[in-house]
């Protein structure tokens, strides 16, 4: 399993898409989802664990975004209807060890999170969490790394966020720069907080992001830094259910993953240097003090008469172009072919 402090680590997120309406069609859609975050390449594959009493309250209503989207079912019924079973949670989480995957789920209250600790190595707590202080509590006490999303957050709260945690001897911890919007347009992804939030708190920082997108955010944020990234995907966007519609496809995972990948390949190490790949061309091309016809041992240089400021190809490179005052009416010490650099000790001393 890839470690999030080291290369970019990538959650496949199921959410509640595997959710088919029976018992064995739900198994087998979460089998299936599994099967494309492998076949993908991601990391994780990350479930929801929630339970609809201990969300929200009873008389909570309706979202106004997923009525907008044509789902007009109150809160408290949409939750009950995608409260994935406990007994889910083992076979999932075994079929994920087969397909070399690791397994996650979030958990939304302190059941839930008993119920998922067992089975996975990292916990990740959702953005409305933040300020769930019993659930930052439990992950502390794991001593299990903790993926926490900073969506619809302040400062104040991610501070006292971390506090909390630390404070029940929790060390191990990432940020998830988000955008609580679903989908979240590009303008709003706010992806400069990914530097800016692993300046202030110290910690890795990745994007979970709701845009429809499946390139531009995610490679944007892994070029600004980020460690992690997470993304709603589905076998198809016209299977019923909130989190279908803005999710990416199974194809589109591939392809998020490919571009990663080759985007991690770019960021190098952050040392401006010489690399090697550019080691012949700075030789060839980056000019030098270079002869403009043959010079005689004991003849004086003179910039445009027998030196010049030129790229030296393949002869020999001559000195940096900030010694031309320094060695104009110098003699030379040696004959110099024609096109081959002055170099140091070329000229005689005043």
């Amino acid at each position: 399993m890839r470690k999030p402090e080291s290369n970019v680590f990538v959650i496949a997120e199921a959410g509640s898409n595997w959710r088919m309406g029976t018992a064995a069609r739900d198994m087998k859609m979460a089998r299936a989802l599994i099967d494309a975050a492998a076949e993908a390449g991601a990391d994780a594959v990350k479930f929801q664990t929630y339970r609809a009493d201990t969300v929200y309250v009873q008389n909570a209503g309706t979202s106004d975004y997923l009525s907008q989207s044509g789902i007009r079912e109150s809160i408290i019924d949409i939750f009950k209807d995608l409260s994935m079973p406990y007994e889910m949670i083992a076979p999932l989480a075994a079929y994920c060890a087969k397909r070399k995957i690791a397994f996650m789920s979030s958990a939304f209250s302190e059941d839930d999170f008993k119920a998922v600790d067992p089975y996975v190595s990292v916990h990740k707590i959702a953005s409305y969490e933040i300020t769930h202080s019993r659930l930052l509590a439990l992950a502390a006490k794991s001593k299990k790394l903790l993926v926490l999303s900073t969506g619809a957050s302040e400062y104040t709260d991610i501070d006292w966020a971390i506090s909390h945690f630390r404070a029940h001897g929790g060390k191990k911890l990432s940020l998830m720069q988000c955008t609580a919007r679903y989908p979240a347009p590009l303008s709003a992804l706010n992806l400069l907080t990914i530097p800016e939030l692993a300046r202030r708190y110290g910690v890795p920082v990745g994007l979970s992001d709701h845009s429809r997108d499946p390139i531009i955010g995610p490679v944007a944020a892994v070029a600004l830094g980020a460690t992690l990234i997470e993304k709603h995907y589905t076998l198809d966007n016209r299977l019923p259910g909130p989190d279908h519609a803005f999710a990416i496809t199974a194809e589109e995972l591939t392809a998020m993953i490919h571009a990663i990948r080759e985007c991690e390949k770019t960021r190098g190490d952050g040392v401006k240097r010489v690399l090697p790949d550019e080691v012949e061309l700075r030789h060839y091309a980056q000019r030098a003090i270079q002869t403009t016809r043959p010079i005689s041992k004991g003849e004086t240089f003179r910039e445009g008469a027998n030196v010049a400021i030129l790229r030296p190809g393949k002869r020999p490179q001559g000195i940096h172009p900030k010694f031309m005052e320094k060695i104009e009416g110098r003699r030379a010490t040696r004959s110099i072919p024609a096109g081959d650099g002055v170099r140091a000790g070329d000229y005689a001393r005043a």
